[in-house]
């Protein structure tokens, strides 16, 4: 935390900031805004359009650092609303695949969640016994992945205390809900750099994650592509895949992102071929109860142009992302999974900074081969996935992924 004056300005603005925008809703994504407290209420436990989501005003970089999952009590009654935020964040998530569908369970029955107009329809009987419960069906393990990470994150957002919140957990391929106590949003900074090779990223900042989730996109093409600084790519790794201040259940660092039984797969395996290839480096060594913020020399040389031979169709751009996973994890859906976290995060954030992203996923073995030959990195890492980050074309001034759509205050 800053202690000078600017600091400390710097903080009522965002207080002020957030103030004005919990009083606030948005027709985020397309679909039309209606009263919140209209004389005709869509509901969540029924089929038909939802409310329309809030904006809460928390950063998305304090919900990425205040996540975490609790194992047991999910239970209790989650609000409409807080039901249709969570389901239109996971709904923002692009696709990479042919499809990706998102079921919501809940106590009385299971529905089919459509994004294009934010509403459900009647699947099953089948119930659950927590609050409610997101799954998918999906080509990809990839896209399930982003759109997991974008309901925990916006559950968080939702924090207005620590009792009585919404609580979440992952377990097996579904994302449990429910109401309970939870830490709190917390700002404090646990990714520091043992070598200064990267700056502190900031764990709070000015666009409340709605607003970014509302512009998610992926892109096709990005200005002339010049070198990243150190702040943004120490910003981009720590929100894909940063240490947070939370502890897991067995005793390691959490992370901005879950993990199955908290193994986190991609430890050691991130990779950036910017300027040079550097691999990311979040634990000292492997030990997952440690944390670091760092990037580790892998190849002196740039071979951005030869990475965008290697895999036609992905824009040139500033840096690339590779994500990857051991022989094994390539054939595990759980790590597949986690590859979606990662990306998940690394697009949430790039567009408060004025970045884009473009995803290739599910990569081929001709594709894998070619990466790891062109970049050097180790022969027992198969990137499963690239992310291209470059700058977005302007619009007015300002990046289009971060252009707010304000309506209007909530009636009280």
């Amino acid at each position: 935390m800053r202690k000078d004056s600017a600091g400390r300005a710097d903080r009522s603005r965002k207080m002020a900031r957030r103030g004005f925008c919990k009083a606030a809703a948005f027709g985020l994504g397309g679909f039309a805004l209606t009263g919140y407290l209209g004389e005709k209420r869509a509901k969540a436990e029924e089929p038909g359009p939802l409310l329309p989501p809030i904006v809460t005003g928390n950063s998305t970089e304090i919900c990425l650092n205040s996540r975490v999952s609790r194992h047991y009590g999910l239970t209790g009654t989650a609000t409409d609303q807080q039901i249709s935020n969570v389901l239109w964040a996971a709904g923002r998530a692009p696709v990479t695949g042919s499809y990706r569908t998102i079921y919501l369970k809940t106590a009385n029955c299971t529905y089919i969640y459509h994004p294009e107009d934010h509403s459900l329809e009647y699947y099953s009987n089948e119930t659950v016994s927590n609050a409610f419960r997101i799954n998918y069906d999906r080509e990809h393990d990839f896209d399930a992945g982003v759109s997991y990470v974008l309901a925990l994150w916006e559950s968080v957002s939702l924090w207005t205390g620590t009792a009585s919140q919404v609580a979440s957990c992952p377990q097996m391929s579904d994302l449990n809900f429910g109401i309970a106590s939870v830490p709190g949003l917390t700002g404090e900074l646990v990714a520091v750099s043992s070598d200064s090779s990267l700056p502190n990223p900031e764990t709070d900042g000015q666009n409340s994650l709605e607003e970014v989730i509302s512009g998610l996109r992926l892109r096709d093409r990005f200005r002339p592509p010049g070198d990243l600084t150190e702040s943004q790519l120490s910003q981009l790794l720590w929100a894909g895949y940063g240490c947070t201040p939370h502890w897991t259940a067995n005793g390691r660092g959490g992370l901005t992102v879950p993990s199955w039984v908290a193994e986190y797969f991609l430890t050691g395996r991130i990779y950036v071929v910017h300027d040079k290839v550097w691999r990311y480096c979040n634990r000292i060594g492997s030990d997952l109860r440690t944390r670091d913020h760092r990037l580790e020399l892998v190849q002196d040389g740039d071979v951005r142009n030869e990475v965008r031979q290697a895999l036609p169709g992905i824009p040139e751009a500033s840096c690339y992302v590779l994500l990857c996973l051991t022989q094994s994890g390539l054939g595990t859906w759980y790590q597949r999974l986690e590859t979606g976290f990662v990306a998940g995060g690394i697009l949430v954030q790039a567009a408060p900074i004025g970045l884009g992203c473009a995803f290739k996923a599910a990569l081929s073995a001709q594709e894998q081969a070619y990466l790891q030959q062109i970049t050097q990195i180790p022969a027992s890492d198969y990137p499963h996935a690239v992310v291209a980050v470059g700058r977005v074309p302007l619009l007015g001034g300002a990046p289009k992924d971060i252009q707010p759509k304000q309506v209007g205050p909530i009636d009280p």
